[in-house]
């Protein structure tokens, strides 16, 4: 039953911190000091109480660790948050200036009467190209 106890104590340590008659009530039994005990009972209670300020110890280093892992973690999210943004931002200027660059085309190649023409031009002078191309290839 003080195993039971004890253990109660180790994984809540904050409800059983504030009971009045103290730590000698939980190893004791009746109330007293723990020196008044049995002989063998005193060194099994400080066996149980060594046992359980380790498992205390080593639990407080876990949570030290975990920690110290979430707030790297936080911090990790917060650097790619604030990449991903700096992305989207780069992103958004880069279709501003395409659109920009179409509504440009529109107007100089399609809106503009001189724009087909230019168009036909350029047309013509590629299919010239590509014809010299193909009669210089074929019959040499």
């Amino acid at each position: 039953d003080r195993r039971r106890t004890l253990f109660r104590a180790a994984r809540n340590p904050r409800m059983y911190a504030n009971q009045d008659p103290s730590r000698a009530r939980l190893f004791g039994g009746g109330g007293g000091d723990v020196e008044s005990g049995a002989g063998g009972s005193q060194s099994s209670d400080q066996d149980l109480e060594r046992d359980n300020d380790a498992a205390l110890n080593r639990m407080g280093d876990r949570v030290a660790m975990l920690r110290k892992i979430t707030g790297d973690i936080h911090k990790e999210a917060d650097s790619h948050h604030s990449l991903l943004d700096g992305i989207g931002n780069a992103m958004g200027d880069a279709t501003g200036a395409l659109s920009q660059t179409l509504t440009q085309f529109r107007e100089v190649f399609v809106d503009n009467k001189n724009g087909r023409n230019f168009c036909s031009l350029v047309g013509g002078m590629v299919f010239v190209i590509w014809l010299l191309y193909y009669l210089s290839s074929s019959g040499g």
